[in-house]
């Protein structure tokens, strides 16, 4: 789960530093390099409170993949998706590394 939630959240920086368009978009890239160094080293936290970041973004991909054109609406899919897929690994990461340290401690 670690390395599918490093994936997703490199996939989804590089595609909007690459795809996004304005500044917003170029803001919104770059505030996704601030968890990184937290999720490289796989801490639980950071897997946590990206969690609830990267709800955010999903959120605002799939409402503009709704208002914008035909020609970007699979992009913002696309990443709407990338995001929904990095949510759901970041959880399962969190909570397989609880459920290990409660194996660990009654062992």
């Amino acid at each position: 789960m670690h390395a599918l939630a490093v994936a997703c959240h490199l996939a989804l920086t590089a595609g909007l530093l690459h795809f996004g368009e304005g500044r917003l978009s170029l803001l919104f890239g770059l505030l996704l390099f601030l968890p990184l160094p937290g999720l490289l080293r796989g801490r639980e936290r950071t897997h946590a409170w990206n969690s609830m970041m990267i709800s955010f973004y999903c959120a605002a991909f799939a409402s503009n993949a709704y208002s914008s054109g035909a020609e970007m609406r699979t992009l913002w899919f696309v990443l709407a998706t990338l995001a929904a897929l990095e949510f759901t690994a970041n959880l399962l990461f969190v909570r397989l590394r609880a459920r290990e340290r409660r194996v660990a401690a009654a062992a």
